[in-house]
């Protein structure tokens, strides 16, 4: 059962000048206190969302002449779900307006830290351990506390992902049978303790690690720079409070290698695990589009400047013609091939195939210059029930095309 914190809060008067609050108001209060408490606030419509730390969020919406919003704190961990309640705290005073808090935890009414993480935080913890074993033992993997509107991760056989680091099932059954799985909650929570400790900074650092590093170099683009510094920044806060805490000191040297940078002294530390690496993009993604499900490799980048219903990753290093194209249309009744795509002088190969209730149809094309570069390329149509999915690849060599179509295999119904 998720643990949840909601909220309402109500203006006792006017905000400045006489003006009443609206959204526009919330927004720009929202925006300055987030600043003011390094915070990462954004405004998505008519909410406003905060994040606190890694899988720490906190949603707020005009309404109703007051603002309503919740948290969803058990991911995150009992610091998190104390610092959200010092934070509506905050917010009321600074804005002049009533609070109205929901937390059955109780700390809103009993500031007791120990007893709201004994009683709920490792209670759910040590039901979900407990879970998580049962289940692994029908499946033999899975994936629990994963964000539900993010990428899946490819998934391996024996091993439990979730939001912090993948995690070998023999290690989930070892903390059950020790008895003692309250002790390993502090490498599961991003924030165990009521202050932001060593273990604090080193499991936000994995978390980003684990969810958004492309383990490329900073020089690939200003998204890899931005998220290797930001992982390193934060284990090495960790080192400094904590020379000999559990660390991932193999991932932790090729991250300072691929950013230009020299290591930390982390003789002190042990090994934080065996068995299982950390970042899930080494391996494929696997997202949606329509009522399909695609694979794209983990270390490509996204193309935001896509428009429509297409959406485009790319490998981003120089002179490497690495691309994926995806795109879905909705047809009136069933969809079918559009034949003339096939007919193309340029095609070397049509391939055709049948997979679970899904038709494919692939065009292998010949080989053509680019920049003093050959590229190799092949198209697909996929088609289930009424949608038609296009799919583009380009890619570096003869050699690569079971590659391709692999690719082009992955895509099925979601």
């Amino acid at each position: 059962m998720s643990i949840i914190i909601s909220f309402s809060l109500k203006p006792k008067g006017t905000w400045l000048s006489g003006q009443g609050w609206n959204m526009e108001k919330i927004q720009e209060f929202s925006k300055g206190l987030a600043r003011e408490q390094g915070f990462y606030c954004e405004t998505a419509g008519d909410f406003v969302i905060y994040q606190f730390c890694p899988e720490g969020y906190l949603w707020m919406q005009w309404k109703n002449h007051q603002i309503q919003g919740s948290s969803q704190t058990n991911v995150a961990g009992p610091g998190f779900h104390a610092a959200v309640i010092y934070f509506l705290e905050l917010y009321a005073v600074r804005g002049n307006m009533g609070l109205w808090v929901e937390d059955r935890t109780g700390y809103y009414e009993d500031r007791d830290f120990v007893r709201m993480r004994r009683d709920y935080f490792y209670q759910w913890y040590s039901d979900l351990m407990n879970q998580t074993v049962e289940t692994a033992g029908r499946s033999g993997r899975q994936m629990i506390c994963w964000p539900s509107d993010y990428y899946l991760p490819e998934e391996k056989e024996g091993m439990v992902v979730t939001h912090i680091r993948p995690f070998p099932v023999w290690e989930i059954e070892q903390i059950v049978r020790s008895g003692m799985s309250m002790a390993f909650a502090k490498d599961f929570f991003i924030w165990n303790e009521e202050e932001k400790d060593a273990y604090y900074y080193r499991n936000s650092g994995l978390a980003r690690m684990n969810q958004e590093c492309y383990f490329m170099p900073s020089d690939r683009s200003q998204e890899d720079r931005t998220i290797n510094e930001e992982i390193l920044r934060l284990l090495e806060k960790a080192l400094e409070m904590k020379p000999d805490i559990p660390f991932p000191k193999e991932e932790y040297v090729k991250l300072c290698n691929l950013a230009g940078k020299e290591p930390m002294n982390h003789n002190q530390a042990p090994e934080l695990m065996k068995g299982a690496e950390i970042g899930c993009r080494k391996g494929l993604l696997f997202r949606t589009i329509g009522c399909m499900r695609f694979a794209v490799p983990g270390t490509y980048l996204y193309d935001n400047r896509q428009q429509g219903n297409g959406q485009r990753y790319y490998d981003g290093r120089n002179q490497n013609n690495h691309d994926y194209y995806i795109c879905a249309v909705h047809m009136s009744g069933q969809a079918d091939f559009y034949e003339a795509s096939f007919e193309k002088k340029n095609i070397e190969q049509v391939l055709e195939f049948t997979k679970d209730g899904v038709k494919y149809k692939v065009a292998v094309y010949h080989p053509r210059e680019l920049k003093e570069k050959m590229v190799f390329s092949m198209a697909a149509q996929v088609i289930c029930k009424s949608q038609l999915t296009i799919i583009s690849i380009h890619y570096d060599s003869k050699e690569e095309q079971d590659w391709a179509l692999d690719l082009v295999g992955k895509v099925c119904m979601a």
